[in-house]
């Protein structure tokens, strides 16, 4: 009996863990959005942008209605495309002063 005790607060608790709201990944895709944006004036412009933008405004939506691991993904893919468009961005830059 203690044992299935034991088993069935480890299951509880790790299934607490997987349904938490991904606050954390939804910061890092904001914070990654805004430094894109800072660092390059055509950010807005970007598709890479508008594409993080759009998967970060349905994870928001997914986060209301408590579709939290949809959310998770949404929010990481998003981040995902901000960081390719700070590379691609950075690679550009490099590219200019190559040419000085």
């Amino acid at each position: 009996m203690k044992n299935y005790l034991i088993s069935l607060m480890i299951v509880f608790t790790l299934s607490a863990c997987a349904s938490l709201p991904p606050l954390q990944e939804m910061s890092n895709a904001r914070q990654t959005i805004a430094a894109a944006k800072e660092m390059n004036s055509s950010a807005e412009q970007s598709q890479k942008i508008q594409e993080a933008e759009r998967l970060l405004s349905r994870a928001e939506r997914r986060m209301e209605v408590n579709l939290y691991e949809s959310a998770r993904q949404d929010a990481l893919r998003a981040q995902k495309e901000a960081i390719e468009f700070i590379e691609w961005a950075i690679s550009q830059s490099a590219d200019k002063k190559g040419d000085d």
